[in-house]
């Protein structure tokens, strides 16, 4: 493991340099059972696994988020899988900082075909609101790019297809409400390093996902994935602007973003992956604060 360590921190680092349109993921493709692999998805042994994760990420102006998340599943059969995720968020920019518990992900995998390697899957899950997005900084309220929780409840339903070596996961994700957020720009002198995409009292649209993954077997007993997942926004977002509802130009649309995950086993059943993602097309107003113009994680699993 010790070998390793320096090829984390290498990425980690130089993934803070990279330029591009942004990442956005509201939570339907963050359900940590999505990332499990061939017969890991309903083949384990214990009841209990933990998982633990570790991403730092560019995001709007440069903004730096780390995000440490802590994942807990449980094998209630054979056939289904119920995980609950805990991330804290630490966020750094131009304007203040931030940091705090992130929203919570519950969900829940079930197994609804197994036929000659051919697996179809239900997901269903919750992102819950751990705060009401309404963090501030010096008496000023800090846009969503700073914000350790997006504000709302979220609603998702997914499918996951997996044949071997490939999988493809369809999802819809609800979001219900408007957050209390304040953020507007009110001083149109300030420079635009201190200008942010304005969400008060945000409401966002609905997201729908398409992920494919391609799974690569190397000859040391890693494996390579390279994925390829799209977001659609159905709907515009809306803010409350001078005391009226505004629709967000721009705020619709495709994100399409593209990862590529090396993999490895380890002792007893572990497993780590270190992961770059970046976007490729990107909305042009971006007012959940989602944007990362690039993202490197490493997880553990099944500790």
């Amino acid at each position: 493991m010790k070998t390793f360590l320096p090829i984390i921190f290498v990425l980690v680092f130089s993934a803070s340099t990279l330029w591009g349109q942004g990442c956005s993921d509201a939570g339907a493709c963050s359900v940590g059972s999505l990332n499990y692999s061939g017969d890991s998805l309903t083949s384990k042994s214990k009841k209990v696994y933990l998982s633990f994760g570790q991403s730092l990420g560019v995001g709007e102006k440069f903004i730096l988020i780390s995000q440490s998340t802590v994942g807990v599943q449980y094998n209630l059969f054979k056939t289904t899988t119920l995980e609950l995720s805990v991330p804290f968020i630490f966020t750094y920019g131009s304007i203040g900082s931030s940091a705090g518990i992130g929203d919570l992900l519950l969900s829940v995998n079930q197994e609804l075909l197994r036929r000659n390697g051919h697996r179809f899957n239900l997901v269903l899950a919750g992102r819950l609101k751990t705060n009401n997005a309404d963090f501030t900084y010096r008496g000023n309220p800090l846009p969503m790019a700073y914000q350790t929780s997006l504000g709302t409840n979220d609603a998702i339903a997914g499918v996951l297809y997996t044949i071997p070596n490939w999988d493809f996961y369809a999802a819809y994700q609800h979001s219900f409400g408007r957050n209390n957020n304040g953020y507007l720009v009110t001083d149109t002198t300030l420079p635009d390093r201190e200008k942010y995409y304005e969400s008060a009292q945000l409401k966002r649209g609905d997201d729908l996902y398409l992920r494919v993954r391609r799974e690569l077997a190397l000859k040391n007993g890693s494996t390579l994935v390279l994925t390829v997942l799209g977001i659609y926004r159905l709907q515009q977002d809306e803010i409350i602007k001078n005391d009226r509802p505004v629709r967000l130009d721009g705020s619709s649309g495709l994100t399409l973003n593209l990862g590529v995950t090396w993999a490895k086993t380890l002792r007893d059943g572990r497993s780590m992956e270190l992961q770059l993602a970046f976007p490729i097309i990107e909305k042009a107003y971006r007012a959940d604060g989602l944007t990362r113009n690039a993202l490197i994680s490493i997880r553990f699993y099944n500790l």
